[in-house]
């Protein structure tokens, strides 16, 4: 096998920006629910802790993922899939915040039924360069 310089993976690390740390979270929810639909006794929801937990935060940052959460949301949203973002809920109540995203004419619940039966695998991750254009765009309106 010939020698290969690949450039260095980068890792994800406190202080990456929004759009950074929202394909971080693409990436730990669609393999969350990607193993639920495996395990049918696992819970296909996430709270907002287990998420911060993932990202390699103190689960008490998970209130801090509002605004990150959203801009996976409108990148699902504007490609017309289902939210992701609604799998994340609040410990105590078992729903997503109040500002949740969800496709028009859709609740998070539907949505968190749509999520299950889609095929996550056959969409690309969004890359951190789409993800930091529709977070200019949501800062533009």
């Amino acid at each position: 096998m010939p020698d290969i310089e690949a450039p260095p993976l980068r890792r994800f690390a406190r202080g990456d920006a929004v759009h950074v740390r929202a394909q971080q979270i693409w990436l730990i929810l669609v393999a969350h629910v990607m193993l639920s639909k495996r395990n049918p006794r696992a819970p296909y929801t996430m709270t907002y802790g287990d998420l911060a937990e993932a990202m390699g935060m103190d689960r008490r940052a998970g209130i801090t993922l509002a605004r990150t959460l959203g801009l996976v949301g409108t990148c699902c949203v504007e490609n017309d899939l289902p939210a992701l973002n609604c799998i994340v809920v609040n410990e105590s109540t078992d729903a997503p915040g109040d500002h949740v995203l969800t496709r028009p004419g859709k609740t998070w619940k539907q949505e968190q039924a749509d999520i299950m039966r889609f095929d996550w695998f056959s969409v690309r991750v969004p890359t951190t360069g789409t993800l930091r254009k529709v977070r200019s765009a949501e800062l533009a309106e």
